[in-house]
C-alpha cells in the first residue's frame, strides 16, 4: 500500500524537477509545493484567496494554500490558460474522472507538454472507492464524449452516483485500502430515492452544477483505453507505467513522444493486470 507521501515520491522520480511543472487541481494541499522550491504552477477552479478563506472556515492554517497561477475558465484549453508556456511535467490527482471529455483532456495536456515531457497522474481505482458497483468505462463512451464535446452534467452519472455509490461498512470516506475492502457494502446516499425524485421534478436542470465522477476505471480498463487511443493515433502519449496503490487509486505515467510503441504499452497493462489484486464485493447494498 502506498501512502500519499509514497505516491508523491513515485511521481517525483518520473519528473525532471529542474524543469517547469504544472499541477492541475491542487486544491488546498498540492502534491508539489512551490514554497518548498519546486518550479511548479497551479491550475485550480478557485483562486488562492478563496481557498485560504475555505481553509480558515475549516479551522486550518491558511498558509498551507499556495498561490494559484491559473483559475479555470470553462471552455478554455490548458494552452489558452497558459499562453506560450510549455511544461516539462504535468501532474494531477483525482481530477481526470471529473472531466467530461477525457480524451480532450489528454490532448490538452499533450499540447502543453514539452518534447519528452511526462504526465504523471493519480486516478481513483473504482474497486477501492465508492464507484465499486458501477459499470466500467468503455472506449465508445470516451470517443462519443470527445465528438460531442461533452460538458459537465450527465444525468445518468448523477443518478447512478446516488443509486449505486457504496462503501464497506465502517468506512466514512470515499476511498479505502486493500485491508478495508472486505465486508458488506453500505449505501453512500441513504436518501437516494428522494434525490432522484427531485431530479425528475426539476427535469434534471440541477445537473448543470453537478461535477461528480464521469469515468470509472481500474488499472486494466484505463490502460486498455490508453492503448486503444494510441493505436487509433489519437494521442502522442506513450503509456510507460501503471501502478496500483491499494489505497483508493492507481498511478499512471504517460510520456509525450512522436514515436509510439503500442505493443510495449499493452505489455505494461498486461503485466500490471496480472499482478493486480481485485477485491470481491457482495452486490447487495445495505442502507446502513
Amino acid at each position: 500500500m502506498y501512502t500519499r507521501r509514497q505516491k508523491v515520491n513515485y511521481l517525483t522520480k518520473q519528473f525532471n524537477l529542474d524543469g517547469l511543472g504544472l499541477e492541475i487541481g491542487p486544491h488546498v494541499d498540492p502534491m508539489f509545493r512551490r514554497s518548498e522550491g519546486i518550479n511548479v504552477r497551479y491550475l485550480e477552479t478557485r483562486d488562492g484567496d478563496t481557498l485560504r478563506a475555505l481553509v480558515i472556515e475549516q479551522g486550518r492554517d491558511p498558509s498551507i494554500v499556495e498561490d494559484i497561477d491559473y483559475v479555470l475558465q470553462r471552455g478554455k484549453t490548458l494552452a489558452q490558460h497558459a499562453p506560450g508556456e510549455t511544461f516539462d511535467w504535468v501532474t494531477s490527482s483525482h481530477v481526470v474522472e471529473h472531466i467530461p471529455d477525457f480524451l480532450g483532456h489528454l490532448k490538452e495536456v499533450e499540447e502543453v507538454l514539452s518534447p519528452n515531457g511526462v504526465y504523471g497522474l493519480i486516478v481513483p481505482d473504482m474497486n477501492y472507492c465508492f464507484d465499486c458497483l458501477k459499470s466500467k468505462t468503455l472506449l465508445g463512451q470516451v470517443i462519443e464524449a470527445h465528438i460531442s464535446q461533452a460538458r459537465p452534467g450527465a444525468i445518468a452519472h448523477m443518478v447512478n452516483e446516488w443509486r449505486y455509490g457504496a462503501r464497506p461498512r465502517g468506512i466514512k470516506v470515499g476511498g479505502w485500502t486493500e485491508s478495508e475492502a472486505n465486508g458488506d457494502l453500505v449505501r453512500k446516499t441513504v436518501d437516494w430515492k428522494k434525490q432522484i425524485a427531485r431530479v425528475l421534478r426539476h427535469d434534471g436542470k440541477e445537473v448543470e452544477n453537478w461535477f461528480g465522477h464521469q469515468w470509472f476505471f481500474d488499472l486494466r480498463n484505463y490502460g486498455e483505453i490508453i492503448c486503444d487511443l494510441m493505436e487509433l493515433e489519437l494521442l502522442n502519449l506513450q503509456l510507460e507505467a501503471i501502478v496500483p496503490t491499494y489505497n483508493m487509486d492507481f498511478m499512471v505515467v504517460l510520456r509525450k513522444s512522436d514515436i509510439l510503441d503500442v505493443d510495449k504499452a499493452k505489455a505494461v497493462v498486461l503485466q500490471a493486470a496480472a499482478e493486480y489484486r481485485e477485491p470481491n464485493y457482495k452486490r447487495k447494498i445495505h442502507d446502513a
